[in-house]
């Protein structure tokens, strides 16, 4: 509406110069514009005591007008920045007390179908996006973003690198993420670090740099087809397990004040207390026993893989066991 108020002005003083004074069109536009600009260059069209009356009116009237139109406009330009600001203050300040959480490099397709998954189980997260645009939709979206490169180390501290507990790296250059896996692992050594690779030949590269699982696309996509051919039940199995919806594959850490450590699993009572059947037993040292012995001894640090209704892990912890 203000430049409309401008284009008017200037629209009516030209012809009313062109009429009073019947000067050209050219003429009448230049006398114009250092009317309204007051830039003080002399009369170009010979003034009478109407034209006088007329410039006077337009100094008035298209000063303020074009006086208002200025202010409108700075008005909307300070606003919607000190918006922006006021709204990256406060997603920082949401960031900066994010603990245990995870950081996600990239907020691409891989990167959103992730942070979607890990919205849905209430893993906190934040998602670091180079790009405004799309750090827009994340918040609109309900995600918590750290605008920034994510191969710049300062970034990542901003996300909160030094308390997250694990970090993924899904941008679409192998180089981008040996980088970031680099850098995070230099700057926090017990972080877990899952990084997405294009090519076979980077994930060697990937786990120098510190990655500790290496995720190929293609070569899941490719599995997952053979499986759909081959074994669709145990595929579906799997994928209902994975849906967290009425079954559910989790992992428990046995921590050094358990009541489960040094018990059997026969002892335990997870499948009485938790209603959840151990599958598998991962040792301190890495070593996995499948289908363990209901005699077997659960020793502090070992990760127990159940299979049981939705949330067991949360009920172990709930029941202090």
């Amino acid at each position: 509406m203000s430049l409309l108020a401008v284009v008017a002005v200037f629209a009516i003083s030209t012809i009313g110069y062109h009429v009073l004074c019947e000067a050209s069109f050219s003429d009448s536009a230049y006398m114009t514009i250092i009317t309204l600009s007051t830039v003080g260059h002399h009369e170009i069209i010979p003034l009478d005591g109407g034209g006088r009356l007329w410039t006077s009116l337009m100094i008035v009237f298209g000063i303020a007008t074009i006086s208002v139109a200025f202010t409108s406009l700075l008005t909307v330009l300070v606003s919607g920045n000190l918006l922006r600001l006021r709204g990256r203050y406060r997603m920082e300040t949401r960031v900066s007390h994010l603990e245990k959480h995870v950081i996600i490099c990239g907020g691409g397709r891989m990167g959103m179908l992730t942070a979607a998954d890990l919205k849905q189980r209430r893993v906190p997260l934040v998602i670091i996006e180079q790009d405004p645009t799309v750090a827009d939709e994340l918040e609109s979206k309900g995600y918590l973003y750290a605008l920034g490169d994510a191969t710049d180390e300062e970034t990542l501290v901003s996300a909160g690198l030094s308390r997250a507990r694990a970090l993924v790296a899904v941008l679409p250059r192998d180089s981008d993420n040996v980088y970031i896996s680099l850098t995070a692992r230099g700057l926090h050594a017990d972080l877990q670090i899952v990084s997405r690779a294009e090519h076979p030949s980077t994930e060697i590269k990937l786990k120098r740099a510190g990655a500790d699982r290496v995720v190929l696309p293609h070569v899941v996509g490719a599995t997952r087809i053979a499986n759909l051919l081959t074994r669709p039940s145990v595929l579906d199995f799997l994928e209902l397990a994975g849906e967290g919806m009425d079954l559910e594959v989790d992992e428990y850490v046995i921590a050094e004040q358990s009541r489960m450590k040094n018990k059997t699993l026969r002892s335990s009572g997870l499948r009485q207390e938790a209603g959840v059947t151990v599958v598998a037993i991962k040792k301190a040292d890495g070593a996995m026993i499948f289908s363990p012995d209901p005699d077997e001894l659960i020793e502090s640090a070992d990760t127990l893989i159940m299979v049981g209704p939705a949330g067991a892990s949360s009920r172990l912890d709930r029941m202090g066991l």
